[in-house]
Order: C-alpha cells, then sequence, then structure tokens
C-alpha cells in the first residue's frame, strides 16, 4: 500500500534472469533513456497513458517496447533506443 520495498531477492537462474541480462543488454547499448522514449510515444499518440514500458533487443538494436493506454484499451508501441 506504500510502495515501501520490504523484500528484494536476487536474481539466479531461469526466465526472469534471461530476461534482465536481455534488458540490461539493451539498456547498455541504447542511446536513448526509456523517459525520452515514452515521452516521444505520448507525444506522437492523443489520448494515451503509458502504463508500461520493457528494454529489449530486436534485430540487434536496443528498442523499448511501451504499453499504452487509449480509450480502455492497452497496446504495445515499439521505439528504437538506438
Amino acid at each position: 500500500m506504500t510502495g515501501k520495498i520490504l523484500k528484494t531477492e536476487p536474481i539466479t537462474e531461469g526466465e526472469d534472469l534471461s530476461a534482465a541480462r536481455e534488458q540490461n543488454e539493451a539498456m547498455a547499448k541504447a542511446k536513448t533513456s526509456l523517459q525520452a522514449a515514452v515521452d516521444k510515444t505520448i507525444t506522437q499518440s492523443a489520448n494515451t497513458r503509458a502504463v508500461g514500458v520493457v528494454p529489449s533487443m530486436k534485430d540487434g538494436h536496443p528498442i523499448a517496447s511501451i504499453d499504452v493506454l487509449t480509450y480502455k484499451q492497452v497496446r504495445a508501441i515499439q521505439q528504437p533506443l538506438d
């Protein structure tokens, strides 16, 4: 309820570790911040609200997959980060 972190656990294996490594690689190669990618998406799309963003790699390039809410519908928009 407060947003305070109660507990942390290291990611040591499995799909979570693979996803974390891919996100880390994407951000290491990114020339644009996630905030800038979200801002660009919101500016280009009227009446939208960003509800989530995840960095990843696509065809060797870093991208941000931004989930936006538009009129009670969620959709993903991809923005390049390089």
